[in-house]
């Protein structure tokens, strides 16, 4: 649409003086401004069914204006590469307040295979040009969603088959070591010890050591603020809990915890391994066939 000098002291302003697209080239009459809307972020009741199989998942969209819908668009079915053994996996943000973390975490999040990212529509940061500069364009190369009751949308979730982690510190647990034997007795090797520690939701138990999350169900990995952690009433909706375990056995500086960009980073990393002897669906078709 051709607007003359209509937007010219307007561009003049918001420029600050700077040069700008909207004053006209040499030999030009006019010059060129760009409309672009924020980054697309469709708003879900909840994630329905997903299929292994057909490689898909579903959402439940809600209600949006015209306008809105014009950038968000109305999908409501989405392709992830289930690489023939994996659930479709998401990673939920909330109340992550540094657009710097919230781009990093999505950095990690694409490059380690997640499938699409939730985070709230108020007490959250926003999905900015300073996030998205932080992601290095992954925020806009891969899904995102809104909710606007983080709580129900979990809990419907859960409904539909989706399993939920939340990310949480997990009790220290000191490695047995066996005693000193004599050379004609047999020491049992000590159990291998993981970083990344599943427990249930409820109890402090372990899960396996080779626990695999997305090899058993659509998965949900929650991640809390920077400063509190995730809320209490989103780690009752949690089924799992998830924690990373310190390298220092002793505490003196109170670091307890890691940033939140780096906690993301090793739990995707963690959670997309193929774990040792999962099949894939065309594995076993090949299985039944011969």
């Amino acid at each position: 649409q051709e607007v003359g000098d209509d937007y010219l002291n307007t561009m003049d302003r918001r420029a600050g003086g700077r040069p700008h697209n909207a004053c006209p080239p040499p030999n030009e009459t006019f010059g060129i401004l760009l409309e672009a809307s924020e980054l697309p972020r469709p708003p879900i009741a909840e994630l329905s069914k997903a299929s292994i199989t057909d490689n898909t998942f579903h959402v439940e969209l809600q209600s949006q204006s015209k306008e809105d819908a014009q950038v968000n668009g109305t999908q409501n079915k989405y392709t992830y590469d289930s690489a023939g053994w994996k659930h479709p996996f998401v990673l939920y943000m909330d109340g992550i307040l540094d657009e710097g973390n919230l781009g990093a975490a999505a950095r990690s999040a694409y490059f380690f295979g997640v499938d699409a990212i939730v985070t709230p529509m108020r007490s959250s940061a926003p999905w900015s040009q300073i996030a998205i500069k932080a992601s290095s364009g992954a925020a806009e190369a891969i899904p995102i969603f809104g909710v606007t009751t983080p709580v129900d949308f979990l809990g419907r979730s859960a409904r539909n088959g989706w399993r939920i982690y939340a990310s949480d510190i997990v009790p220290f647990e000191p490695v047995s070591v066996p005693e000193a034997s004599t050379a004609l007795s047999v020491v049992k090797p000590p159990e291998p010890v993981t970083e990344v520690v599943f427990t249930h939701s409820k109890s402090p138990k372990r899960l396996p050591i080779d626990h695999c999350p997305l090899k058993l169900h659509p998965t949900i990995l929650m991640l809390g603020s920077e400063g509190e952690g995730l809320r209490q009433s989103l780690l009752s909706a949690a089924h799992f809990k998830v924690g990373i375990r310190a390298g220092r056995d002793t505490n003196i500086m109170g670091v307890d915890s890691l940033n939140v960009s780096a906690a993301a980073s090793i739990l995707c990393y963690e959670f997309s391994k193929r774990p040792r002897g999962a099949e894939t669906l065309g594995e076993k078709v090949e299985e039944k066939l011969f």
